[in-house]
């Protein structure tokens, strides 16, 4: 949907720089990635330990670390957006397209991480579904509201391109909601579990 309302400008230029601006995207997202990957892979060993208290702390550090990686990677490449774009693209016109998109969504990139680690932390949990719905239903759902809605009514790149954090930083919301409520149901259901054990002792 995304592709297509870039494609609605009928601009090489355009279709350049959004897809050189992508390539370093890319990078950003690569370097927050590790943070998800880490989400899932300690808290899953904690929870198999039955140590609660431990994914909690999992959770909260990934976080803390993915927004400042996100912001840092993000902030650098938004200052170095000309030479970096220029690997991708040629042309003042379509370089300054992609500097656009990248200035949008470097600088707020850190808000897809912040969720992708959530989900992270919940399929260590033992949760899988509940996130994907959550996020095909926050991302799609939000960004093509956006699109014929507010992009619609204001056709600029600008205006398209913020469907991006905005689909990110309310999915988030929606995920931390969910995290919340899965860490509750699983630190609930340990505790019945090990006051069954004390009894039966």
């Amino acid at each position: 949907s995304i592709q297509t309302a870039v494609n609605s400008f009928d601009s090489t230029a355009v279709v350049a720089g959004n897809s050189a601006s992508n390539n370093i995207g890319g990078f950003i997202y690569t370097s927050m990635n590790a943070f998800y990957q880490a989400a899932v892979t300690f808290t899953s060993q904690n929870f198999g330990a039955k140590c609660m208290k431990n994914c909690k702390k999992i959770l909260i550090a990934c976080l803390i670390y993915v927004t400042l990686t996100g912001l840092l990677v993000g902030g650098v490449a938004v200052l170095f957006g000309h030479p970096l774009i220029s690997l991708y693209a040629s042309g003042d016109e379509a370089i300054g397209y992609g500097i656009t998109r990248l200035t949008i969504l470097a600088l707020t990139y850190f808000l897809c991480g912040i969720g992708d680690v959530l989900v992270g932390g919940m399929r260590g949990l033992g949760y899988s579904v509940v996130p994907m719905v959550t996020s095909i239903v926050g991302v799609c759902g939000i960004r093509l509201l956006w699109i014929y809605t507010a992009f619609a009514a204001n056709h600029t790149l600008p205006t398209l391109y913020v469907a991006y954090p905005l689909s990110w930083g309310i999915t988030a919301i929606v995920h931390v909601i969910c995290y919340v409520w899965v860490y509750k149901k699983i630190a609930r259901k340990i505790g019945n579990e090990n006051e069954e054990v004390l009894i039966e002792a």
